[in-house]
C-alpha cells in the first residue's frame, strides 16, 4: 500500500477527490468536473507547497508523459486547464496565482483536509470516506502560515470595531437631537392664529378665545393704532372677559431688535 491520499474542501464549498480528480460543489454534488491525471497532480502538489511560489520546471516532474521530458509550455497548459475547470462549476474565487515562470495556490484559499481510504496503488471501486471531523492540512501550518484559519478571527475583530464605530455614532446622534429638543424654547406666539387683515395689518388671535373682527378695529381706533403700513397685531381675550392684551409688531416679534408696543385692557365689573 502506498502514502493516503486525503482529499480536500476548497473555500468550504469545492470537494477535491485526489484519487478520481472531481471536483464538485458541495451545495450541488451533480455539478462537477474532472481534471486530467496531469491537472490533479499539480493541484495536488501545489496544496502540499503550503502557499509557496514553485517553478515550472519544479512542477514540470509531477507530469507523466511516457518518460519524455516536460517542457514548462505542457506544465502552463495545465494549470489553465484546473482554473478553467473552476470556472465551470461557477468557483468565482481565485484558486491559482500565475507568475511567468511560477505559480502558487492563493492565500486567500481555505483548505480543509478530509481523510480518504484510497491510496496511491489502491484500485479498487471503493468510494472514499470522508471524515465527519474538520482538520487543517498539517503541511499548512507547518511554516507557521495559518492565514486560511485567521481570517474569519480577522472578520470578526474588524466588524467588533465597526459596531461600537456605529454605537457611538448613534449616540451622539441622539445626545445632540435631544440637547437641542429640551433646549428650544416655543415661541411666545405659536398659539396666536392668523385670523383676517384690517387694512395693511395682518390680525391674529389667540386660541384661548376667538373675537370678532369690528370688536378688534374698535381697539384699533380707540388706540390709535394706524394699519397704513404693515404691521402685525395680536389680540388676546382672557376667558373671565375681564382683560385684554394687544401686541402690536412692525416685523417678527421673536427679532429682540424690534420690541413690540403692548396695549392693556383691564375691565371693572
Amino acid at each position: 500500500m502506498g502514502d493516503c491520499l486525503h482529499n480536500y474542501i476548497i473555500n468550504g464549498r469545492i470537494l477535491f477527490d485526489t484519487f478520481t480528480g472531481e471536483l464538485s460543489r458541495l451545495d450541488n454534488p451533480k455539478r462537477l468536473t474532472t481534471l486530467s491525471n496531469n491537472a490533479a497532480r499539480l493541484l495536488m502538489y501545489l496544496i502540499d507547497s503550503g502557499y509557496q511560489i514553485v517553478p515550472l520546471e519544479q512542477l514540470s516532474a509531477q507530469i507523466k508523459n511516457n518518460n519524455i521530458p516536460t517542457n514548462t509550455d505542457l506544465v502552463a497548459a495545465e494549470i489553465k486547464h484546473i482554473a478553467e475547470s473552476f470556472g465551470r462549476i461557477n468557483e468565482l474565487e481565485q484558486i491559482l496565482v500565475t507568475y511567468p515562470h511560477s505559480v502558487q495556490l492563493s492565500t486567500d484559499v481555505e483548505l480543509t483536509v478530509v481523510t480518504s481510504n484510497r491510496t496511491f496503488d489502491d484500485n479498487s471501486e471503493k468510494k472514499p470516506h470522508i471524515a465527519q471531523e474538520r482538520l487543517l492540512h498539517p503541511i499548512l501550518t507547518k511554516h507557521g502560515d495559518d492565514q486560511p484559519s485567521s481570517r474569519p478571527k480577522v472578520s470578526s475583530f474588524v466588524w467588533y470595531y465597526v459596531r461600537i464605530a456605529l454605537i457611538i455614532t448613534l449616540f451622539m446622534f441622539l445626545l445632540y437631537f435631544s440637547s437641542h429638543l429640551f433646549s428650544s424654547k416655543p415661541s411666545y406666539f405659536s398659539d396666536y392664529h392668523f385670523q383676517d387683515k384690517y387694512n395693511a395689518c395682518n390680525v391674529y388671535i389667540h386660541n384661548q378665545k376667538p373675537t370678532v373682527l369690528p370688536h378688534l378695529k374698535m381697539r384699533l381706533e380707540q388706540f390709535q393704532i394706524p394699519c397704513d403700513t404693515p404691521k402685525n397685531i395680536y389680540f388676546s381675550l382672557s376667558a373671565d372677559d375681564k382683560r385684554e392684551s394687544i401686541q402690536v409688531c412692525n416685523s417678527d416679534p421673536e427679532d429682540g431688535n424690534q420690541p413690540c408696543t403692548n396695549f392693556y385692557v383691564v375691565k371693572v365689573k
